[in-house]
């Protein structure tokens, strides 16, 4: 049994006209007969009662008809999504990114990417750096927004923005309050650091620009996420430092300071495994890019 012998019986059975179904189907009456027959012969079942001059539907056939129009509009519909996933118009799409990204460009990117593209499944992961290269390595997330600088021949990169370094501390510390510091006004302070492991790139440039002020900081906790790191400063342990777009996280009892200078900046980008061809995966990149350049532009971090 093929398509075309359900097609064949239910153009006969909603025109019950042999005739009438034959020019329908563009084909001409006895192959139509014929096929019928060889599809009842096939099922074992008298799909329909015939006569010189009239057809009519057996129970089986009544039966047979709703199954048939189910499955043909079922392939039908099946067709069309594959057409539009094929385009990049539909599917599913499994996004990864560091907790601070959700305070820059990717919201209103994200919204715009669901304006443009309803019938796509935006599935979303709060995950660090080290856990996105992870999972985009084993394929369990499509794309991913992290900090990134070492290159990977696995993944294909496009740098979004370029976050300066910039001073978290308790609200009530005694350097709260300044407009800027010097990082080496922090040289006896304790810190609070991304692990490497989590967030290498963040945790290299920290620890860089300590060292090329003349000291080793001192580090008496760390964590793998931003949110801990936050919630570790606000309790008054000790200092952090973080990419600069980290101020639009409200925070009670933490205060972001600017550092003074040329603080290193370290790369936010979006990332993706470079065998991934999907027209989907694409698209979702230029609307990213776009919601990113236009933030740099109009000086906006939502």
């Amino acid at each position: 049994m093929e398509l075309r012998h359900l097609k064949y019986f239910v153009a006969v059975a909603e025109e019950m006209h042999f005739g009438r179904a034959a020019k329908r189907l563009h084909i001409a009456q006895p192959p139509l007969s014929q096929q019928i027959m060889n599809l009842e012969e096939e099922l074992g079942v008298k799909l329909f009662d015939r006569t010189r001059r009239t057809i009519q539907m057996t129970d089986a056939g009544i039966y047979f008809l709703k199954e048939a129009q189910q499955l043909l509009l079922h392939v039908e519909q099946a067709v069309e999504t594959a057409r539009r996933i094929y385009q990049g118009l539909a599917g599913r799409l499994t996004v990864g990114f560091v907790g601070s990204v959700v305070h820059t460009f990717l919201p209103e990117g994200l919204r715009i990417f669901r304006e443009r593209f309803p019938d796509v499944e935006l599935v979303l992961q709060e995950l660090n750096t080290a856990e996105q290269i992870g999972s985009l390595h084993a394929g369990r997330i499509d794309v991913g927004f992290l900090y990134l600088d070492a290159q990977d021949p696995m993944l294909t990169s496009q740098r979004l923005t370029r976050a300066p370094l910039m001073v978290v501390l308790p609200k009530k510390h005694a350097l709260s309050g300044r407009k800027s510091l010097n990082i080496r006004d922090l040289a006896q302070e304790p810190f609070i650091a991304n692990t490497r492991s989590s967030e290498p790139v963040v945790r290299d440039a920290f620890i860089s620009l300590c060292r090329s002020a003349g000291f080793s900081p001192k580090i008496t906790q760390e964590s793998g996420h931003v949110q801990t790191v936050l919630g570790l400063v606000a309790s008054g342990l000790a200092a952090c430092l973080l990419p600069d777009f980290i101020k639009n996280i409200r925070r009670p009892g933490v205060q972001y300071i600017p550092l003074s200078g040329s603080p290193p900046a370290v790369n936010l980008a979006v990332v993706w495994r470079t065998d991934n061809s999907s027209a989907l995966l694409k698209s979702f990149v230029k609307v990213i890019e776009s919601s990113s350049h236009f933030d740099r532009c109009c000086g906006n971090v939502r």
